[in-house]
């Protein structure tokens, strides 16, 4: 079983026919909006979908477009819908500009949301901690980290905190990447491509390369590639067990 927590349905060629695709094939994917217009557009069309389903996004990087209009949509939509994302912080040299933005419009998401049993899969570039915080403090229960690249030493206390981390083929491939793997305990971990934003073998990833990952993290634990996808399997089952079914 494939599954992949953090996918950008609508960047990819033909989005539609893409998600119909992989749930004839079973695979489930969460598709992640970096606006609440863009989850607007897109959630009629994958209404009647078992296994692909659409997050709610205020992505950090798109904070000069988080207008009144965007955060009304952000807070008329969260009542329909289970799945968060991309939302977070973004603390890089690329997005340190709007950083009082970010963080009133990431608060401003996590308060709608407070104390509810969604999912959130976050953006935390150089922003881990800060990010980490506004969970805590937000009472927000079922969050995904996605392509952490944070501290090793903030990651046990985000697995303590019953949060987990979504991996990818570009994270195997990177020195810094493996150290966080390893560190990442085998009970916190989730899968996903952050597609088409990833390249393997010079074109864009699709959600079969996430066996790269499994192919690693049963060479990393010394185990086979099925027990590799039966801990994330459990994994993710135990986590949307939790969540609303209104999705």
């Amino acid at each position: 079983m494939i599954i992949d927590t953090h996918c950008h349905l609508d960047f990819y060629k033909n989005p539609l026919e893409f998600a119909r695709k992989y749930e004839n094939l079973g695979y489930i994917i969460i598709g992640v909006t970096n606006l609440p217009s863009y989850f607007e557009q897109g959630s009629k069309f994958l209404t009647s979908f078992k296994r692909i389903r659409l997050s709610l996004g205020l992505h950090p990087l798109e904070s000069d477009k988080h207008t009144k209009g965007e955060l009304e949509k952000f807070q008329y939509f969260a009542p329909s819908t289970s799945y968060i994302g991309e939302v977070g912080l973004d603390f890089s040299s690329e997005g340190y500009k709007t950083k009082n933005k970010q963080l009133n419009s990431f608060q401003f998401a996590m308060e709608v949301i407070s104390n509810t049993n969604k999912l959130v899969t976050l953006h935390s570039r150089r922003a881990e901690k800060e990010v980490f915080q506004i969970l805590l403090n937000k009472k927000i229960h079922n969050a995904i980290f996605h392509w952490y690249s944070g501290p090793l030493g903030l990651i046990q206390d985000i697995a303590d905190a019953g949060y987990y981390f979504s991996i990818n083929p570009a994270m195997i491939n990177s020195p810094n990447g493996r150290k966080i793997i390893e560190k990442i305990p085998p009970h916190s971990w989730l899968t996903e491509t952050d597609g088409p934003y990833v390249e393997v073998n010079g074109r864009s990833i699709i959600p079969e390369d996430i066996n790269l990952v499994h192919d690693y993290l049963a060479l990393l634990r010394g185990t086979s590639k099925a027990q590799s996808i039966n801990i994330v399997k459990n994994n993710f089952y135990k986590l949307i067990s939790v969540i609303s079914n209104k999705a």
